[in-house]
């Protein structure tokens, strides 16, 4: 236990006599919970800037000692009741020190608990079955005075398992061996039937967990937040500081300088907060403008720091410089690991370690490189002291920009395409940081290349002007001039940036917003301002520039006053005018008097478009949590009769939108549920807001059980009631014993039965009696199409790889007896249950290019075929068959970004020009023919 209250950074800081324990620092970080991930895939780096990670599709928001309680303890989590919970963020973020303080909380508070930490990083080639039992399972016996775990011990460790008393927290899963972590952490817990019944918490980047198809998408995700800037992060500093006040009161002060605004943000990552204190602690020192200025800083003074112990020339540090390098880029590059470095690999850059003289030698005794670990031949395992230094000795071992980029328009599996390549992003950035001169001009020429790419694929079929990777390409160019500022093309880059984020296809403007907030944050702020003061801009354009002002600068006035102004347009359009201001003071101005004043005006307009007044009732309960207006208008259109039903259902939503975190919300929708005013359609929606926001909340469940025991509402009411009771107020033990029971009734009808065996196998996957009912139920004659379609999909769901419910699903996908509604529905099924499904992929793609299929329901089409595309070989044959159209419209567009963003350039150039190859080809046998004939 001891061993594991240590910090991860002491390995460097214990070089100044500084070996912390978690508590003596440890500032507690919130965490929100995922609905789904935010749409920042492909290319853009999940580990620069604080602005990059903000969510934006946010379930809640929780409190460190909140998640504890309501997520650990009760249970209270959407997808596993408690039982998988991913935590994410970027390096440094605090994963492994959140995981450490869950260990011991879990230890002290959760009656039984048998923990284990398991560093994934140390399995190896061993599976996480093996590891527990042979590895970890010997070690407990040797403390016990045993050479080897005995049969008992092995007995006594299963039972615990079948026991539920087992937590394994599983830390580093973007450490472990292998091409694809997620996808193989999944198997072994699916095969692993014992080791899935424990309790598993997990640490992982967000990169890794953001970079494809997700196989471990029945975790619960938690995103850690950054520190808050000043509170935590001087309350972190107070507490490193706390023998000597005025060093860390000093620290503060000079971060609120001018012009220490990228640091500021920069030092909310609790990683790079440590090191600038114990780099503070060593001497006083300037704080550079990038990251790379930053790291290096930190090289400088290491090697200051123990040069009484260990004397270097400058020759040595060059070498051992230029080596590290070496050796980080090339495992980031080729290693299996990237950063648990094998030792047959590291000898090949520093030699030896009994050899005396060797960098190795040199290397572990400065702290650059530590043991953390022995492989399954019993050699060591090494790491850099932090996976973020790693990256630094990579970008400056690196002095060609051509190493991440060498373009063979023609032919790009010839070429060099790192820049597509989420694992070289910060190493890019760092490269684009560093301070020597002879490298001024080779940057210059990458962000040419960067913002003059031509992928050759699609600008043809678009009116957007650029191709996919093109795109990709423009937007690290802006992402990297903020590290580069002396970039001649910056003003142009961010300006081009700017205008893509109001005007284009709507999957472009979201990565422009993501990479704006990422850019030469100066040159941003000034274009907005400059929009926002321009008289021809048009209103809507306006409040566009409006709302990214205020997210790159938060509570800027400017931005927020042109808001205000928008609120009371009478331009042509003033009703979405007023809408769109409505919308954008809601994401920018939290806490602002004169925005939650001007809201509370418009929401006592008699003549308010019901959508503006239903915009601005939810942007006030937004930057003014709490605010009973706001609530009441909500509630008042969820009331009224006057009013169709879409428009009270967004009403309700909007309720449970902001409901998650606002009490009054809750007792509101509490009260109105038992009013006898309210018509069964708005009771229903009330129910269903309640249980979506509410778990386990007495209040709603005194309400529940009084709607149960009343005669004035249908029997519908009465099971929705009794369901959402159970739901919120039962254990799983006892749903599962109450569900078995219920399945082997025979007062249930078929419809009944199916719902009860598919809820039995989503609490208790794998459920044998679930299983076979469905299965039962899928060989009936007494079932609709659609009812059979229902229940294939549920039995996939509960039971991956049933060969009875693909086939089911693809004969009905071959059927001439359903419509295109029907059969969207079918081939998604089909694609949820049999990953990389083609009759599914193909279907979907030829309703896409339908003529008959209305805009709308292309959409779904799109967003069905975006969920199922989950490997290579699968997007390769959509970018295929869709690269045949003489026009992409903007659905179509939005798929093949989404498979750009997703697979290597060379592979998608194949696809995108597949059809004309065969083209090609055939013209030429044509003419060879020809030729003999004659």
């Amino acid at each position: 236990m001891a061993e594991r209250r240590k910090l991860t950074t002491n390995p460097l800081t214990s070089t100044e006599g500084v070996a912390l324990q978690v508590d003596d620092v440890y500032v507690p970080l919130g965490l929100i919970e995922r609905k789904k991930q935010s749409k920042r895939q492909g290319d853009i780096s999940p580990e620069q800037g604080s602005e990059l990670y903000k969510e934006t599709e946010i379930t809640k928001t929780f409190e460190y000692c909140a998640f504890l309680k309501q997520v650990l303890k009760q249970k209270n989590t959407p997808k596993s009741q408690g039982k998988r919970i991913a935590i994410i963020g970027e390096p440094g973020a605090g994963k492994t020190t959140l995981l450490q303080q869950i260990a011991d909380w879990v230890s002290r508070k959760i009656h039984q608990s048998i923990v284990i930490w398991v560093s994934l990083a140390d399995l190896r080639d061993k599976e996480l079955k093996s590891y527990l039992f042979e590895t970890w399972l010997t070690q407990v016996a040797e403390k016990t005075g045993k050479a080897e775990a005995t049969k008992q011990l092995k007995d006594d460790f299963v039972a615990l398992f079948n026991q539920n008393n087992v937590w394994l927290l599983l830390d580093g899963l973007d450490e472990m061996s292998g091409s694809n972590p997620l996808t193989e952490i999944a198997r072994q817990l699916r095969e692993a039937r014992l080791i899935s019944q424990a309790r598993i918490v997990l640490t992982c980047r967000v990169n890794l967990w953001d970079a494809g198809i997700n196989a471990l998408d029945d975790f619960d995700t938690y995103r850690t937040l950054n520190f808050s800037y000043p509170q935590q992060v001087e309350r972190f500093i107070y507490k490193w500081f706390v023998a000597i006040p005025e060093t860390g009161k000093h620290l503060c002060t000079v971060l609120k300088e001018s012009g220490k605004e990228r640091i500021r943000d920069l030092v909310k990552n609790p990683l790079r907060l440590t090191l600038l204190c114990l780099n503070w602690q060593s001497g006083d020192g300037k704080l550079p403008d990038t990251q790379a200025g930053l790291y290096q800083q930190f090289v400088d003074d290491f090697y200051k720091w123990k040069k009484e112990e260990f004397t270097t020339n400058p020759d040595q540090r060059q070498q051992l410089n230029v080596k590290l390098g070496e050796l980080a880029k090339a495992a980031i590059d080729k290693e299996a690991t990237r950063f648990r470095l094998r030792q047959d690999f590291v000898n090949q850059f520093l030699g030896y370690i009994d050899d005396e003289n060797s960098l190795l030698k040199l290397a572990l005794n400065r702290g650059w490189l530590n043991c953390v670990g022995i492989d399954t031949n019993r050699k060591p395992v090494y790491a850099f002291f932090h996976a973020s230094f790693q990256e630094y000795f990579a970008a400056i071992a690196i002095d060609d920009w051509h190493f991440f980029l060498n373009h063979v328009p023609k032919n790009p599996s010839q070429g060099i395409y790192r820049i597509f390549e989420p694992q070289w992003k910060q190493t890019i950035l760092l490269w684009l940081g560093r301070p020597e001169e002879n490298l001024k001009q080779q940057k210059q020429q990458f962000i040419y290349s960067l913002v003059n790419f031509e992928d050759g694929c699609g600008k043809y079929k678009v009116f957007t002007g650029k191709g996919f990777y093109e795109y990709q390409a423009y937007f690290l160019a802006a992402i990297g001039i903020a590290e580069f500022s002396d970039c001649f093309r910056a003003d142009k880059i961010v300006e081009q940036i700017v205008n893509w984020t109001i005007g284009g296809l709507s999957s472009i403007q979201e990565e422009a917003k993501s990479a704006l907030k990422q850019t030469d944050r100066t040159k941003a702020i000034a274009l907005l301002l400059q929009l926002l003061q321009s008289t021809d801009a048009l209103e809507v354009n306006r409040i566009q520039a409006a709302e990214k002002l205020g997210q790159i600068d938060p509570g800027n006035k400017n931005a927020i006053t042109t808001l205000l102004q928008q609120l009371h347009s009478t331009d042509e359009y003033y009703e979405i005018i007023r809408w769109l201001a409505a919308k954008s003071l809601g994401k920018i101005g939290i806490g602002d008097e004169k925005a939650i004043a001007a809201l509370v005006q418009l929401l006592q307009s008699s003549d308010l478009h019901q959508e503006i007044y239903i915009q601005a009732a939810t942007s006030l309960v937004q930057i003014d949590p709490g605010n009973k207006n706001a609530i009441a208008a909500l509630v008042q259109l969820l009331q009224s009769t006057n009013l169709d039903a879409d428009t009270r259902r967004r009403a309700g939503y909007s309720l449970w939108e902001i409901g998650t975190s606002d009490k009054n919300i809750i007792i509101t929708l509490t009260q109105l549920l038992q009013s006898t005013n309210l018509d069964e359609d708005s009771r229903r929606l009330v129910s269903y807001i309640l249980q979506e926001i509410v778990t386990g909340n007495q209040n709603v469940i005194v309400a529940l059980t009084q709607l149960l025991q009343s005669t004035d509402v249908d029997q519908e009411i009465h099971g929705l009631a009794a369901h959402w009771l159970w739901e919120i107020n039962t254990s799983n033990k006892n749903k599962i014993a109450a569900l078995s029971q219920l399945l082997q009734s025979t007062d249930i009808n078929e419809e009944t039965r199916k719902l009860v065996a598919y809820n039995l196998g989503q609490i208790d996957p794998g459920n044998s009696q679930a299983i076979t009912t469905l299965s039962q139920l899928l060989q009936s004659t007494d079932i609709n199409e659609e009812t059979r379609r229902l229940v294939a999909y549920n039995l996939g769901q509960i039971d991956p790889g049933n060969s009875q419910a693909i086939t089911t699903l693809s004969q009905l996908l071959q059927s001439t007896d359903i419509n295109e509604e029907t059969r969207r529905l079918v081939a998604y099924d089909l694609g949820q249950i049999d990953s990389g499904n083609l009759q599914a992929i193909t279907t979907l793609v030829q309703l896409l290019q339908s003529t008959d299929v209305d805009e709308g329901k292309r959409i779904i089409t799109a967003e069905s075929l975006g969920r199922i595309l989950r490997d290579n070989n699968s997007r390769f044959a959509v970018v295929k068959t869709l690269s045949s159209s003489l026009l992409l419209g903007d659905v179509e567009y939005d798929v093949v970004w989404n498979c750009a963003q997703n697979m290597p350039y060379p592979d998608f150039y194949q696809a995108w020009h597949q059809h004309n190859f065969v083209t090609r080809a055939m013209q030429s046998l044509k003419k060879i023919l020809f030729t003999r004939i004659i």
